[in-house]
């Protein structure tokens, strides 16, 4: 049984599920190289199909996430392509007039100069009704997909998005065992839900709740737009940013009030104190001449307390003290670290990718539950290795490269790389890492006790802001080390948060907040990753440090690397010295 999930949105990606496991899965724009790629995932099933000696008759079903899509995000692949100003254009020439003044405004005028062509969007946009035909856009994706594997349409099934959310979440966890649980998704919104709640039951899952009112993703993500920030992107920063904050402070008193008196929930359902005419102009006009860092503080103050209440509530309703999180806001580590906090939740699970990136694995196994296979496998995705894999005739082309000085070394050698200060990439031609976060495979990596790396690592190779942190990847028998870990929680894909230990704050200084010395850790296993834990533990040897400092490879808005070309490519154009790729270290002359 040969299953092929998608996801053609914001993020899009495919998977590939064989009897029941988990083969592939990757996100489209790790291929593209357009970061929040936005369409048809064409490289992705390409490659897929190309991996696994596949073709396309062999494919039994096509599971795809998302049943309402609108025709105008695709005509211009929306989160791809947009700017920053482009995002406020979006709010001042298409929202205000059609919320405050009533008018009809047609989206694709004020973006006319970004439409594209046919061919870069796959669909064929001119059979629909207009640019909101999300009816008639999903009978072309169908239509299209179908055409595209020359299967029967019935074979093509579409799955709600927050029904992939969940189910995404459920089965990628090693949690299936617990009967007392709960899965819980929130996000920006898709198929007219921005959060659900889903009791495992009878080991079915059964959604208890579900609303477009918790809006906790959009107000994040408005103001986000109001600091200045690419929204869907860089929410990130603005988490980074409020961890700045000084708590019990009155200088936050009016900017925590404009957040709290809006958005709350009475038990598991959320409900409005006063409800805005809409998001984005709300809190502009509120928040306007309040200071960057007040804002940022206010809001993520405000997202950790209401999330904090809502899972509570789920577990004193429920008796529930075990959590799955998906969908977009489970990226906000401080919020959840909030909840892990709590006496009354044992657990919390946070998948790698929780947004929509993991939505074409999600619908895989949603379609596995609608035919009702039964797989001989467990489903999960631990480790979280899914995607491209390379061999060493790839890398034929750098050994050629006269620019370079080649050799091959082992881990020891990189670890005394470490050890003299200098950062270090590191390609592995196993399979990528699956989601945002890199966990070994496609990293650049440091001592993380080493505080002028930061310097080195912002200016010269990533360009990003001063104030974020970077996260250390830890040994797994030396976890207890440097983090306060209480709960059954293993942080092994970098999507929990916790306070480091007085050896932490010494060891990692460079790989956590600055502020208020949190850390965002992955635990590496032994038996999960063996060439990266060899590099740690050689380094740990050297050093007596068990733990490197670890950020994704890439330069700032790019995705991550992908193949071998990918990784010279942004070696080159970096201030990085070193390139451990396969077997070989790469040294610029």
């Amino acid at each position: 049984m040969n299953i092929i999930g998608i996801h053609d949105g914001h993020n899009s990606g495919a998977s590939l599920i064989v009897d029941g496991e988990l083969k592939f899965a990757i996100a489209e724009e790790r291929l593209t190289r357009n970061k929040n790629e936005y369409g048809f995932p064409i490289k992705s099933i390409n490659y897929c199909l190309n991996k696994y000696q596949l073709k396309k008759k062999d494919i039994h079903y096509i599971a795809v996430s998302t049943i309402n899509l609108p025709p105008k995000y695709f005509a211009i692949k929306r989160n791809t392509s947009m700017s920053i100003s482009d995002y406020i254009n979006e709010q001042e020439k298409y929202w205000y007039p059609k919320i405050y003044e009533k008018k009809k405004v047609k989206y694709l005028k004020i973006f006319k100069n970004k439409i594209l062509k046919k061919k870069d969007i796959f669909y064929d946009l001119k059979k629909i009704k207009n640019e909101d035909d999300m009816k008639g856009m999903n009978k072309i994706r169908k239509e299209f997909i179908s055409n595209f594997f020359k299967i029967d349409q019935n074979k093509v099934i579409f799955f709600d998005h927050h029904k992939c959310h969940a189910f995404y979440g459920y089965f990628s966890s090693n949690f299936k065992d617990k009967s007392n649980l709960a899965i819980v998704t929130a996000d920006g919104g898709g198929d007219g839900k921005n959060g659900t709640i889903w009791i495992k039951k009878n080991s079915k899952l059964k959604q208890i709740y579900k609303t477009n009112i918790c809006n906790i993703g959009r107000i994040y993500r408005y103001v986000t737009l109001i600091l200045g920030m690419k929204p869907t992107e860089h929410e990130f920063k603005v988490m980074g940013l409020a961890g700045y904050g000084v708590k019990n402070s009155n200088y936050y008193d009016y900017t925590n009030k404009v957040f709290s008196e809006t958005l709350d929930c009475k038990g598991i359902k959320f409900y409005y104190k006063k409800k805005p005419r809409d998001l984005f102009f709300h809190f502009r006009k509120k928040l306007e001449n309040q200071r960057f860092d007040a804002i940022a503080y206010s809001l993520q103050k405000f997202t950790e307390e209401l999330l904090n209440k809502w899972f509570l509530n789920i577990s004193l309703k429920y008796g529930i003290k075990n959590f799955i999180f998906s969908g977009g806001v489970a990226q906000n580590i401080k919020a959840t670290k909030k909840i892990l906090e709590n006496k009354n939740i044992n657990s919390i699970f946070i998948p790698p990718g929780p947004g929509d990136e993991s939505l074409c694995i999600g619908a895989a196994y949603c379609l596995l539950e609608k035919i009702k296979f039964k797989p001989t496998k467990n489903i999960t995705l631990i480790p979280p290795y899914t995607g491209t894999s390379y061999s060493e005739k790839d890398l034929n082309f750098i050994l050629k490269n006269k620019n370079f000085y080649t050799r091959k070394v082992n881990a020891h050698d990189v670890a005394k790389i470490l050890n003299k200060g200098f950062p270090i990439a590191i390609f592995s031609l196993d399979k990528s890492e699956f989601g945002p976060r890199a966990l070994g495979n496609r990293s650049i990596i440091a001592n993380p006790k080493n505080l002028n790396i930061l310097h080195t690592i912002n200016k010269y190779v990533k360009v990003r802001d001063f104030w974020m942190p970077f996260a250390p990847s830890i040994l797994a028998e030396k976890f207890n080390k440097y983090i306060k870990f209480n709960k059954n929680v293993k942080p092994i894909f970098m999507t929990n948060s916790f306070d480091t230990t007085k050896e932490g704050r010494i060891d990692l200084q460079a790989a956590s907040h600055p502020f208020d010395k949190t850390a965002r850790p992955q635990i590496v296993y032994k038996n999960y990753n063996e060439r990266f834990y060899n590099i740690i533990k050689r380094f740990e040897k050297i050093s007596g440090i068990s733990a490197v400092l670890n950020t994704s490879f890439n330069l700032h808005g790019e995705p991550i690397v992908e193949s071998p070309r990918d990784a010279l490519k942004t070696f080159k154009n970096s201030g990085l010295k070193y390139l451990y790729i396969g077997d070989y270290l790469v040294q610029k002359n």
